[in-house]
């Protein structure tokens, strides 16, 4: 098991956990041995490729980035040598052609260190950008290479065009194991000095479902909870009723219901549903129930994928969630 790093936060209360306790170095990126591995033989003056980061959300790929980044680079270079963009928030190609262009192509001053002469460019969540965005990007990474190293980070290599991803050297970020998770949790409450027992630990990190990101931002949250020692408010944090029971209802009621009926469940529980999470329950509980068997299940699990990437795409909730009962109803029917 890997051992929790010690933290040495910094000052100030402004600051989010999930920066607060980014890892700093490349020797508190857990679980991820091969990458750091690569990473840190090119801080050693191997050849530095450029990258491609994928995997599940919250597992590092970004922390792994920016760690390599301040090792290799010091402070007072740092901001003149990398470039850090979210490409879900500038997607278009107008910022491939200005910013990173722009950037990749600026002179730097000259250095004795081979390494130290390269600019870098962290591209995060680049599976957002356009096709055009991505194909202007392929040309600024042939053109800018002698100068440049790219690191590109998504969750899904297969929304990359294959030109981006041939150039880069592939690296997948493995899903952080339950125990690794509950000790980085465990460190925090330590840190801030809001105690959570083993077994809320546990639910913090089922409800997050591997993502250690989404994690440490519910425990932010609860923070105040804990620290007022308010049990009733934790323990309503900790364990909502709304969608299980909402769950139950639509499990006891689909497989017989009438399409007004249907309606009416999703008009009364998507604006308090959880999106994502909430179709998910509903799919593990006509499991549990044997609804959803090996006649069916590969029917099922299409559609929770495609409802699921409707909304991760911003698509409308209540739409989607009516598409998916409207099509689990017609299945049972059937």
């Amino acid at each position: 098991m890997v051992e929790a790093m010690e933290i040495d936060p910094p000052k100030g209360t402004s600051e989010t956990w999930t920066e607060k306790y980014r890892p700093k170095t490349l020797n508190d990126v857990a679980h991820q041995e091969e990458v750091v591995t690569m990473l840190k033989g090119a801080l050693t003056g191997k050849d530095l490729p450029h990258l491609l980061f994928y995997g599940p959300p919250g597992t590092g790929k970004t922390s792994a980035a920016l760690a390599f980044c301040h090792e290799l680079y010091p402070k007072n270079v740092f901001k003149d040598r990398v470039l850090e963009l979210n490409a879900s928030d500038e997607r278009g190609i107008s910022v491939v052609r200005n910013k990173i262009s722009f950037f990749s192509k600026r002179a730097i001053n000259q250095s004795e260190n081979r390494l130290l002469n390269v600019k870098i460019v962290i591209l995060d969540e680049v599976d957002a950008m356009t096709r055009d965005a991505q194909s202007a990007m392929r040309r600024v990474i042939e053109d800018c290479s002698k100068t440049t190293r790219f690191i590109l980070i998504c969750n899904y290599v297969s929304r990359l065009i294959a030109p981006i991803v041939s150039r880069c050297a592939k690296f997948r970020f493995k899903s952080l194991p339950a125990e690794v998770q509950i000790d980085r949790l465990r460190t925090i409450c330590n840190s801030e000095n809001t105690p959570l027992s083993e077994e809320d630990l546990k639910i913090v990190m089922k409800t997050s479902e591997g993502d250690l990101r989404r994690a440490v931002c519910t425990l932010q949250s609860l923070a105040p909870v804990l620290k007022n020692g308010d049990e009733k408010a934790k323990n309503s944090f900790l364990h909502p009723t709304n969608d299980s029971e909402i769950v139950k209802e639509i499990v006891s009621l689909l497989p017989s219901a009438k399409v007004p009926q249907v309606f009416e469940i999703v008009k009364r529980t998507a604006k308090s549903c959880s999106g994502v999470t909430f179709l998910r329950k509903v799919f593990d509980e006509f499991l549990e129930d044997d609804l959803i068997n090996d006649d069916n299940i590969a029917i099922m699990g299409k559609l929770v994928a495609k409802c699921e990437k409707r909304i991760l795409d911003g698509c409308d909730l209540q739409n989607n969630l009516l598409d998916f009962l409207l099509t689990l109803r017609s299945t049972f029917i059937n």
